[in-house]
């Protein structure tokens, strides 16, 4: 098991030059075949395409996300509801406030990934993770104290998760 604290993850720019992203992991090579970040959004504006990439974005913090889908279809996205969507799709964000978002991206033909959130209170099993993102509340692994955007990578199976909270259980393939 290892743990990327929130303060160690990387900021890279957006695609698209408007925002800030935190990656917290990706395959190797130049063109990743899957990616793991954070984003913050805090004013309306165009998501980054993304090429035969599929997206599954996770409201992390905030009260929603207004996603403008093309053919002027409108997904609200709220906290703890994975999203998801071709990255190649023309998709306008307008955020309520200042939100956190949890961004899982797959080279599609390469790799797949899901996205399932589970609440935490007292002491919870969690199973089927490549990553374990926290993202709300306080909680420990293995005594290890984590907090909001920190990540287990590579936990092994039937993790025991203690304290209140939310995680977001990835798996990638």
């Amino acid at each position: 098991m290892h743990v990327l604290r929130r303060a160690d993850q990387p900021s890279v720019p957006w695609k698209n030059g408007l925002g800030i992203t935190y990656e917290v992991a990706r395959s190797e090579g130049a063109d990743f075949d899957w990616r793991l970040s954070f984003a913050e959004v805090e004013r309306p504006g165009p998501f980054s395409s993304f090429p035969g990439v599929d997206r599954i974005i996770t409201l992390a913090a905030g009260e929603q996300l207004a996603l403008t889908m093309p053919g002027g279809d409108v997904h609200v996205l709220w906290p703890y509801e994975p999203f998801a969507f071709p990255g190649e799709a023309e998709v306008h964000g307008d955020p309520s406030g200042s939100t956190i978002n949890l961004n899982v991206m797959t080279r599609r033909g390469r790799a797949t990934a899901a996205v399932a959130c589970q609440r935490i209170a007292g002491e919870e099993n969690v199973h089927g993770a490549d990553f374990l993102a926290v993202l709300d509340g306080s909680l420990a692994v293995d005594g290890v104290v984590l907090g909001p955007r920190d990540v287990v990578c590579d936990p092994s199976d039937g993790l025991t998760v203690t304290g209140n909270g939310v995680v977001a259980v990835v798996s990638i393939s």
